[in-house]
C-alpha cells in the first residue's frame, strides 16, 4: 500500500465523519419547536382497564408479557395545551391494525382488516395530522387489533408537535443510522458504475460488483429497518418484506465474496454451503408467502445460521492468509470483509436476543452493520486504488507484448503476422484495392561491406521514407528481410499510386547521395480489378510480387550494363 493511497484513505475518513458531524448539527439546530413525548398512556386490554403505562411496557399487563392474535388494545392520552401551526401525531406501531379517534371522532384508520385476517403487519410509522383547530386538551384514543401470536411490543411512544419538527426529530434520533445507510447506498451505486467503467483496467471485476451490491443492500436495509423510507415515501409497499429480503440476501453475497477472495469458487463444500443457505432462506420466504409461519419468526434461526456461516468463513480466511503468501490486495480485502462480518455477527446476536422487536435491539444492530459497512467500504476503496495504480504498468506491459507480436522491432512497421492478417481481411470486402510488393536493393552488399549496423540503418531509412510517401490510409509493413508491402483500400487508381512512387524514388535518391549507400528499391503493384472476379487477395499479392521481380531483374541488368560501360 503506497503512501499516496493511505493519504487518500485518510481524507476519505475525514470527509466522512465531517459530513456526519455537520448533518447532526443541522438536524439539531433546525429542531426548534418542542416535541412532547406521551410516556404515560391509559391502557385497556380486551375490554379491561389495566391502568397507565409507557408504550413499550404495555405487554406487562398480559400473561407471559405477550399478546395473542386478535387481542384488542386501547390506549389513550390527552393532548397538551400547546398550539402548533401543523399539529401532528407520530405513531410507531408493529403487528397491529388501528383506528385513531379525537374525542370520539375517527381521524385515521390503518390496516384494521388485515389485522383481523391475521396478515403480516410489521413495523409501521404514521404521521397523523389533526383535522381542525381547537384541539388543545382533547383526548386521543388508539384502538389496536393484534395480528400475530407471541408479540411483546405493539406500540412505541407516540410523539406530538409540528409536522416538520416531528420528521426532523425522528431523523435526528436515528441520524447515525440514516447517515450510514445513505452513505452505503450512494457508495454501492457509485462503486458499481465505476467498476463497470474501469472493467478493462481492473482485476476482480466480479468481486467489485458483489461488493457494490452488498453495500447497496446493507445501506437499503438500514434505512428500511429504521422506516426512514416510510417517513419520506409514505406509499412504500411491503417495507418489512423488503427489509427481510435485503437482510437475507446479504449472507449469500458475503459468502460469495469470501469464495472469490479466498479462491473457493471451485470448492464443493463452500459452494454447497452457499446453496444450502440460499435454499433455507427460500424456504423461509415460502413459509411466509403461504402463511405457514411469518418471516419475523425466523429471525432467531436466521441469526444462528448467519453466525455459524460467517464465523466459518472468517476462520478459513485466517488460515488462508497464514497458509499462503497473500498480497497486500488480498490482505486488505479480507481485513475489510472480516470486520464487516464480525459486526454482522454482533448484529445477529442482537436479533437473537430480541424476542419482541424492541427498538433498542434494532437500532443497535443497524449501527453495528453501518459501522462495519464503513470499514468495508474503506477496504474496497484501498483495494480499488491498488488495482488502478497497478493497472497502468500492466497495460503498458500488454502493449509492449502486443508490439512484439505484431510490430517489427527494427523499423516499427507491422511485421509479417500483421501483414498476413491485413491481406486476409481484404477477402472480406467487395471493393477494389491495390497491393504493392517492394524489395530493397543492396542490403546484402551493405551488410557484407559495412556491417549489420549499417544494414539496419538502411532498413530504418527506408521504413521512414515509406511512412512519409505512403501515409494513411496506406498500410505499410515489413514482411521479412529486405521485403516490404504497401496496401491501399481507398482510391486505388494508377495515377494516384504513381505520384506516391515518384515521391518515394526522389527521397531514396536523396538519401543515397547523403549516405553513400544504394537506397533504390524494386517494386510491383497490382489492382484487384486487373485479375478475374474470383481472385483472392493472396493471388493479387503474388501477381504484384511477380511484377516486382520483373523490375528487379531490369534494374540488375541496367546496373550491370552501367558497370561494363564504366570499365
Amino acid at each position: 500500500m503506497t503512501y499516496k493511497n493511505i493519504n487518500v484513505l485518510l481524507w476519505f475518513i475525514l470527509i466522512l465523519f465531517s459530513t456526519l458531524f455537520m448533518s447532526q448539527i443541522i438536524l439539531y439546530s433546525e429542531n426548534t419547536a418542542p416535541v412532547i413525548n406521551e410516556n404515560r398512556l391509559y391502557v385497556t386490554i380486551n375490554g379491561t382497564y389495566e391502568g397507565t403505562s409507557k408504550a413499550e411496557k404495555i405487554a406487562d399487563f398480559t400473561p407471559n408479557s405477550e399478546f395473542k392474535k386478535g387481542d384488542s388494545v386501547i390506549v389513550s392520552f390527552n393532548l397538551p395545551p400547546e398550539e402548533y401551526d401543523f399539529p401532528t401525531i407520530l405513531l410507531p406501531t408493529q403487528f397491529v391494525g388501528y383506528t385513531v379517534y379525537l374525542d370520539d371522532t375517527v381521524i385515521y384508520t390503518k390496516r384494521v382488516e388485515q389485522a383481523l385476517n391475521g396478515d403480516f403487519l410489521p413495523k409501521d410509522v404514521s404521521l397523523i395530522t389533526l383535522p381542525h383547530d381547537g384541539y388543545e386538551g382533547m383526548r386521543v384514543v388508539i384502538e389496536m387489533t393484534v395480528s400475530q401470536n407471541d408479540i411483546g411490543t405493539i406500540i412505541y411512544t407516540p410523539r406530538y408537535g409540528n409536522f416538520d419538527d416531528l420528521v426532523r426529530g425522528y431523523t435526528w434520533n436515528r441520524a447515525l443510522s440514516v447517515f450510514l445507510g445513505t452513505f452505503m447506498c450512494m457508495f454501492g451505486v457509485t462503486y458499481f458504475l465505476i467498476s463497470l467503467f474501469f472493467a478493462v483496467r481492473i482485476r476482480g471485476l466480479a468481486s467489485q460488483i458483489r461488493s457494490a451490491i452488498l453495500c447497496l443492500c446493507g445501506g437499503a436495509w438500514i434505512l428500511t429497518s429504521q422506516r426512514i423510507n416510510i417517513i419520506f415515501m409514505t406509499n412504500t409497499p411491503n417495507p418489512a418484506l423488503f427489509e427481510y429480503t435485503l437482510l437475507y440476501l446479504s449472507l449469500p453475497l458475503i459468502m460469495l465474496l469470501y469464495c472469490t477472495i479466498c479462491h473457493l469458487l471451485h470448492n464443493r463444500i463452500a459452494i454447497g454451503s452457499i446453496i444450502a443457505v440460499t435454499a433455507i432462506e427460500i424456504t423461509f420466504f415460502i413459509c411466509h408467502l403461504t402463511r405457514i409461519r411469518y418471516i419475523n419468526y425466523f429471525s432467531r434461526p436466521f441469526a444462528v445460521i448467519y453466525g455459524i456461516s460467517v464465523i466459518s468463513f472468517i476462520i478459513y480466511s485466517f488460515f488462508y492468509l497464514k497458509r499462503r503468501k497473500a498480497s497486500v490486495y488480498d490482505k486488505v480485502q479480507i481485513a475489510g470483509l472480516d470486520t464487516l462480518s464480525i459486526c454482522l455477527i454482533v448484529a445477529a446476536i442482537f436479533f437473537f436476543l430480541d424476542k419482541s422487536g424492541a427498538r433498542m435491539f434494532n437500532n443497535t444492530a443497524s449501527i453495528f452493520i453501518g459501522l462495519g459497512g464503513i470499514i468495508f467500504v474503506a477496504s474496497r476503496l484501498m483495494t480499488f486504488m491498488v488495482t488502478l495504480s497497478n493497472a497502468d504498468p500492466m497495460k503498458k506491459k500488454e502493449i509492449q507484448l502486443s508490439d512484439l507480436a505484431y510490430k517489427d522491432s527494427l523499423t516499427g512497421l507491422p511485421n509479417r503476422t500483421s501483414c498476413d492478417k491485413e491481406i486476409m481481411q481484404l477477402d472480406e470486402t467487395n471493393s477494389d484495392y491495390m497491393i504493392m510488393s517492394l524489395d530493397l536493393n543492396g542490403l546484402k552488399e551493405v551488410n557484407d561491406s559495412k556491417g549489420h549496423k549499417a544494414g539496419d540503418e538502411l532498413l530504418q531509412n527506408f521504413a521512414n521514407i515509406l511512412n512519409i510517401c505512403f501515409p494513411d490510409p496506406f498500410f505499410r509493413g515489413r514482411t521479412g528481410g529486405d521485403e516490404f508491402i504497401v496496401i491501399l483500400k481507398e482510391n486505388p487508381y494508377e495515377s494516384y499510386i504513381d505520384s506516391h512512387i515518384a515521391h518515394m524514388n526522389e527521397l531514396l535518391g536523396a538519401k543515397g547521395r547523403e549516405t553513400g549507400f544504394d537506397h533504390s528499391v524494386a517494386y510491383g503493384y497490382c489492382f484487384k480489378h486487373e485479375l478475374s472476379k474470383d481472385t483472392n487477395a493472396h493471388e493479387v499479392y503474388m501477381e504484384s510480387d511477380v511484377r516486382m521481380y520483373k523490375l528487379k531483374r531490369k534494374q540488375h541488368e541496367e546496373k550491370k550494363n552501367k558497370s561494363k560501360s564504366a570499365m
